[in-house]
């Protein structure tokens, strides 16, 4: 949300994770920041627990990292499954931003890499990944 001095006011924690098979996307094109993503599926929903997305960017010598941590509930043989195949997959993340932007991260060339813990009856997450570009915003 826009405030009238043009500064962005922080709504939320972020939220809405989630992720796209990259071997499953057709195309993915980024245009003035924006970025357009035509896919064979709309990805699986990660529904993580309220408050614990936590995206971040750094920069690395001449790379964008990014890193969202995550966690989620409902331990169990069945959410094991899920994860483990999302562990052997290329991915791409689709998120709801601190100030409610969409944002995209990685892309077919530079996927995210997902791996989890299981720690006090919860899944602890991390997306990971490197670009040359900056995450862009998803197109709507």
């Amino acid at each position: 949300m826009k405030l009238k001095d043009g500064s962005n006011l922080i709504v939320s924690g972020a939220h809405s994770l989630r992720v796209l098979n990259a071997k499953n996307i057709v195309s993915l094109g980024v245009l003035q920041g924006k970025a357009y993503i035509l896919s064979l599926d709309d990805g699986v929903a990660l529904k993580a627990v309220p408050g614990s997305v936590q995206p971040s960017d750094t920069m690395e010598e001449g790379r964008y990292i990014k890193v969202i941590t995550f966690k989620l509930g409902q331990v169990g043989a069945e959410r094991t499954s899920l994860l483990e195949a999302l562990r052997v997959r290329p991915l791409v993340a689709i998120y709801v931003d601190e100030q409610g932007n969409t944002k995209v991260a990685g892309d077919i060339d530079f996927p995210l890499v997902f791996t989890y813990t299981i720690t006090g009856g919860l899944y602890e997450c991390k997306l990971e990944g490197s670009n040359i570009a900056p995450n862009p915003y998803l197109a709507e």
